[in-house]
């Protein structure tokens, strides 16, 4: 019966290959799916066996070339891609039409597409080797290398993808692959990272200012698994934790750093990366300083988001959030008050080559932070000062002048200029909406707002610290006790996958892609943010993977819990 039925098949489906789709593979006939696959493989060259309706080693082996020669990503399975594949009679590559057998040598035939693809990569001083459309190992090699920088799947295959973005030329290596919004929410399953053991993009070290060589340590981000669970681990010390707590790897993708943002208007040097305006002349800017500020209820008003060139704000225990200032250009000598680091700290401060200033952090994340490659600053030194109007641990003060001197001092510069931290530049405001408010809520506990007055942002906030009370203007205040709204020329929201760092501190996740919403000047634009290690800046693309630039203007960053959606109503 058996032995009928696949002789009628082998004749019906030779006269008809068109028979075999998607649906009909998908559906509940397995032995008919098989030989319908080994029947068209076979009519493609690719499978010399037995029709038998049996899908093992040697079938998948010759579905697996059938898929490294037309471009597909060679895992013995069929998917959609795969499907299609098979039914594109016209354009399908058969095993005897790109080599044949000559005394039981393969002799390759040149393949024209290849040759295109070559002179491509050449172009991009990607590969050295003869225009011979023969896929070799040198060949194979610059595809990697292309796919590597692309942010594409690093599998050496000339696929759809790579193909598409090779004819974007060096503007792939920004603006590669499209945004998919379905993967905004959880990046756990679309962006898995993993990449220890690092490449030649990775950054080892860099020459003090004495002419001193530094080791730098350069940890790209790992995601680890467990119980439906993932958290970003960036340094070795952290994997060492969580892998000691029973955490995967087992799902772990290569995803290598997508490099410097793409700028207009831009002057490195000229202009400030972490908030894209001219610099004065007589600036401070030999290092940056990233220092932490207290938001606890007794912290308020705090002294610092008022003078530094931009402000980072993040979750951390309690539903609470905390600041992190960042000095380049500018100074204070009245900062507080100052609270411990948090994990998430370094993973922004990285790309700046930044100093973190804390005062202290909670048993053993210190190093941790300094296995990033973000040297710290803690409060056991006379740059710190505490004042007596306030009560410890909410009291602690420094001076970002003394920081700089003392931060140079020990050899923590890494750069001359660091690269831009945003695609700073003018923005094509056809593309920009009118807002004029945001609510931000990072917990249950706590959420902030924005509103343009007509020239600026001004925050106001609740958190149940302060019982119910909703809208409370955010003050800050300076040495001399004068008081004023916290406000900020842009507001860059970006929300990121939340997790449980080791030490059961909350954090996000600021490697992969996310939402990304920009208010400037009462308008605003949804976006996406996307990074590939905490070596690249943030870039800003639209849902096509065009960049978008940002105007320059003091910024203030949220980093959001992608578990909380904003809303735009007051």
């Amino acid at each position: 019966m058996i032995a009928s039925l696949i002789f009628s098949l082998i004749i019906s489906f030779n006269a008809n290959l068109t028979e075999y789709n998607c649906s009909i593979h998908n559906s509940n006939n397995l032995i008919r799916n098989e030989i319908m696959l080994q029947i068209v493989l076979k009519n493609y060259g690719y499978y010399g066996s037995v029709v038998d309706g049996q899908f093992g080693p040697v079938s998948k082996l010759a579905l697996k070339d059938f898929q490294q020669n037309n471009g597909l990503i060679s895992d013995g399975i069929i998917g959609k891609n795969t499907c299609n594949s098979l039914m594109d009679k016209q354009n399908v590559i058969k095993k005897s039409s790109s080599s044949v057998l000559i005394d039981n040598k393969k002799i390759i035939k040149p393949s024209e597409t290849l040759k295109i693809s070559q002179q491509k990569l050449k172009n991009l001083e990607l590969y050295s080797g003869p225009i011979d459309g023969i896929n070799g190992s040198n060949t194979k090699n610059a595809v990697k290398d292309f796919q590597k920088k692309a942010g594409l799947t690093v599998d050496g295959v000339l696929g759809p993808n790579t193909l598409a973005a090779l004819e974007k030329g060096t503007e792939a290596f920004i603006q590669n692959t499209k945004v998919d919004s379905s993967t905004v929410v959880s990046t756990s399953s679309a962006l898995d990272l993993r990449n220890y053991d690092p490449s030649d993009n990775c950054v080892d070290g860099y020459v003090d200012a004495n002419g001193i060589w530094v080791t730098d340590p350069c940890f790209y981000p790992v995601f680890v698994y467990r119980f439906g669970n993932t958290a970003q681990v960036n340094s070795q010390n952290e994997l060492n934790a969580y892998i000691g707590d029973r955490w995967s790897l087992e799902k772990e993708k290569t995803y290598n750093t997508i490099g410097p943002v793409e700028t207009n208007n831009y002057v490195d040097g000229v202009h400030s990366p972490v908030n894209g305006l001219q610099m004065p002349p007589n600036a401070n800017n030999l290092i940056v300083l990233g220092i932490k500020n207290d938001n606890n209820v007794n912290a308020r008003p705090q002294s610092g988001p008022q003078d530094a060139d931009a402000v980072f704000e993040v979750l951390v225990e309690g539903g609470m959030t905390r600041f992190i200032n960042i000095f380049y250009e500018s100074d204070t000598s009245y900062h507080g008050p100052i609270r411990s680091a948090r994990p998430t700290d370094p993973t922004v401060l990285r790309p700046l080559g930044g100093v973190l200033v804390a005062s202290g952090a909670t048993g053993g994340l210190i190093p941790e932070i300094v296995d990033i490659g973000v040297p710290v600053i803690t409060d056991r030194r006379p740059e710190f000062f505490r004042i007596s109007s306030r009560r410890a641990p909410h009291n602690l003060y420094a001076d970002t002048y003394k920081l700089k001197k003392l931060a140079i001092t020990k050899g923590y510069k890494k750069v001359k200029n660091p690269q831009a931290l945003f695609p700073w530049g003018t923005p094509d405001y056809t593309k920009w909406s009118s807002n004029s408010f945001i609510k931000l809520k990072f917990s249950s506990q706590t959420s902030t707002s924005w509103t343009w007055n007509g020239s600026t942002y001004v925050r106001s906030y609740y958190d149940a610290y302060r019982g119910s009370a909703s809208g409370v203007p955010h003050n800050w205040i300076n040495s001399s006790g004068n008081s004023s709204q916290i406000n900020a020329d842009t507001i860059i929201s970006l929300f990121c996958e939340p997790y449980i760092h080791p030490l059961q501190l909350p954090s996000v996740k600021t490697v992969g892609q996310g939402r990304a919403i920009i208010m400037h000047k009462g308008l605003i634009i949804d976006a996406f943010w996307k990074r590939g290690s905490n070596l690249d800046p943030f870039h800003i693309v639209d849902v096509n993977g065009q960049v978008l630039f940002i105007p320059p203007g003091k910024p203030w960053i949220s980093l959001v819990p992608s578990t909380f959606s904003p809303s735009f109503d007051n």
